[in-house]
């Protein structure tokens, strides 16, 4: 068990990317079992370098390190990204059609968590909370919300959204999944 008080929110560098990718194969949901999966929580969708290196050609990527160790990520996605990153259009045309608290979305500066997650044996002291802390001190000057999709099987991932601040405001079927759309308003906080 690692000690929460040893961990430092920074800014990926390039030369972590390889990193960020080794910690999500690591996590999606095919390389690890149905148990895990429904206690850890789980990835779902795998991402390339040149699509991590789209995402920070447009905004920072707050992590946390522990030393030289990547213990966790969050994934700051621009619509802009969106656009060019196949994987994510679909979740950007989606949230242009919804409302959050009574605003069409597409009238509000937000952008997109393209994933998230934290390695194993740092889950359960904070470093989840952590990393959204981080992106709202970097980009709630200049956004209004935070938006992304969480498979409605990832209970862990659910609660955890919830307690930071997150609200459902779509939910639908795809590929025999749910889908939960939650975001996070700024705008009254």
């Amino acid at each position: 068990m690692n000690s929460a008080n040893t961990f430092e929110s920074t800014i990926l560098s390039s030369r972590s990317v390889d990193d960020l990718l080794a910690l999500l194969r690591s996590n999606l949901k095919k390389h690890i079992s149905p148990e895990t999966a429904q206690a850890q929580g789980f990835l779902t969708f795998e991402y390339t370098k040149p699509m991590i290196e789209r995402m920070m050609a447009d905004m920072a990527q707050p992590v946390i390190m522990s030393g030289n160790t990547l213990a966790g990520y969050a994934l700051a996605t621009s619509i802009s990204a969106c656009t060019d990153i196949e994987i994510m259009r679909p979740t950007m045309e989606l949230a242009a059609t919804l409302t959050l608290n009574g605003s069409k979305v597409s009238g509000l500066r937000h952008y997109f968590i393209g994933q998230i997650c934290v390695a194993d044996g740092w889950r359960g002291q904070g470093l989840f909370d952590a990393l959204y802390k981080a992106h709202k001190e970097r980009f709630a000057g200049s956004h209004d919300c935070l938006i992304t999709e969480i498979n409605a099987a990832n209970t862990r991932s659910h609660a955890a959204h919830a307690r930071v601040g997150f609200q459902i405001i779509h939910s639908y079927t795809d590929g025999g999944a749910q889908w939960d759309v939650v975001a996070w308003d700024w705008r009254a906080q």
